[in-house]
């Protein structure tokens, strides 16, 4: 209700008057304040109605171009009329050796194959991607040239003037390798730009491949013969010395066989021992009758003296630490000379028989393949170019774009939000 409107105006005083009319007032000028808010956020309301619409409109039809139109046409002029065809081709092979191998703890409990067998596969695998490798492609197929065609389109050609260490790198994008489990199959794949260079080029790994089994066995098999041909050597040379030691014995004791020698000479002083006693017993009988000092009982006492000094020297040649006898050494020092040499002769013996036998058995085994490589699966020439999947990578290529893109939008939208 309005002032004038009021009932007996004239019974209000003049500061109730003035105050009435300073509320009437306020109310009028905030009235008009909203509705005037109120059309110009119908008018212009979101961005415009902020500092900046402009530029921010602009910066998003930008980002858009730059980020988003730009990369498309251009991954859909190089996919769809520039990107050279690419061809693959595969073969499928395993590292097998000449006996089976016995099973591992591993091998038991999980069926993959043995550790050796394993190792054998990841040498070959690896040794395709290295420089060696590619080496030898090169000395035998030029296969840098094979990548380095006029007629391959600018990005995927390789450039002839880099070094080997960029050309290993390209090469690890244009071939793979991969072993499938438990079977230890080894599977080739390689991309060139023809299929007839797709197709050699995989035929020429196969090949280095197996030159490469080839010299690990030759290596193997070099490294068993000439460990057991030294070994043999070694035999030899003890075995010479073992008889030498023995010969140079036998001429400084003038001895063949001392253990002969030994039973030679108890024997005799057995038999001397015995002819003592019968004499002693024919002196003591013929005492009885004749005088001791007759002629015959004189020379009969001789004959008893004379044995039993040779009994004495025989037994001190044989025993006895006397250095009477003409070698200075007894039959038992001597005998255990002998004992010691023929000793060692017979283990020189026994070595150099263990080794001949060690040798033949590694030149046998030199003889046939302890590794080789079975390629089951022969690379074929592709009918169809496999490489680049065209619509899959511009797809690919939008995709990417337009999340890229819309990250960058929403993260500058959300900053500008929070700044105002």
């Amino acid at each position: 209700m309005d002032f004038d409107d009021r009932p007996n105006p004239g019974s209000y005083s003049a500061l109730e008057k003035a105050r009435q009319v300073s509320v009437a007032l306020s109310e009028a000028a905030r009235k008009a304040r909203f509705s005037t808010r109120s059309r110009k956020t119908l008018v212009s309301g979101g961005f415009q109605a902020r500092r900046g619409a402009g530029l921010m409109s602009l910066f998003i039809w930008a980002t858009f171009a730059l980020i988003v139109v730009i990369p498309v046409v251009s991954a859909s002029i190089y996919y769809g009329l520039l990107a050279s065809d690419q061809y693959v081709a595969e073969a499928r092979f395993t590292i097998m050796g000449g006996e089976v191998p016995s099973p591992d703890a591993i091998d038991k409990m999980t069926g993959i194959p043995a550790i050796a067998i394993i190792q054998d596969t990841q040498i070959v695998t690896n040794y395709i991607h290295s420089r060696a490798a590619l080496e030898k492609l090169e000395s035998r197929i030029g296969v840098r040239a094979r990548y380095s065609r006029d007629d391959i389109d600018f990005v995927a050609r390789f450039d002839p003037s880099k070094p080997i260490e960029k050309f290993v790198k390209y090469w690890d994008g244009m071939s793979s390798t991969s072993i499938g489990m438990p079977s230890g199959i080894v599977e080739l794949k390689v991309r060139a730009f023809s299929a007839s260079d797709a197709v050699d080029i995989t035929r020429a790994i196969l090949k280095i491949s197996e030159d490469l089994i080839n010299e690990l066995n030759d290596r193997m098999n070099g490294d068993a013969v000439h460990a057991a041909e030294q070994e043999l050597r070694n035999a030899s040379n003890r075995l010479a010395t073992a008889r030498s030691a023995l010969e140079t014995a036998r001429n400084e004791e003038s001895i063949l066989d001392a253990t002969k020698s030994g039973d030679s000479l108890s024997m005799l002083v057995t038999q001397l021992k015995a002819a003592l006693l019968q004499m002693q017993q024919d002196y003591e009988t013929s005492r009885r009758t004749v005088s001791p000092s007759a002629p015959q009982m004189r020379a009969f006492q001789a004959r008893i003296d004379a044995t039993q000094t040779q009994i004495r020297e025989l037994e001190s040649r044989m025993t006895a630490s006397s250095q009477d006898t003409a070698s200075g050494r007894t039959l038992s020092q001597s005998l255990t000379r002998f004992s010691r040499l023929e000793l060692e002769r017979q283990i020189a013996e026994r070595l150099y028989a263990s080794a001949a036998g060690a040798l033949e058995i590694a030149r046998m085994i030199a003889e046939r393949k302890m590794m080789y490589l079975n390629t089951f699966v022969e690379p074929v020439a592709p009918q169809e170019a496999r490489y680049p999947k065209r619509l899959l990578y511009s797809a690919v290529t939008l995709a990417g774009s337009l999340a890229l893109w819309g990250a960058l939008v929403g993260l500058v939208v959300a900053t500008r939000n929070n700044m105002a």
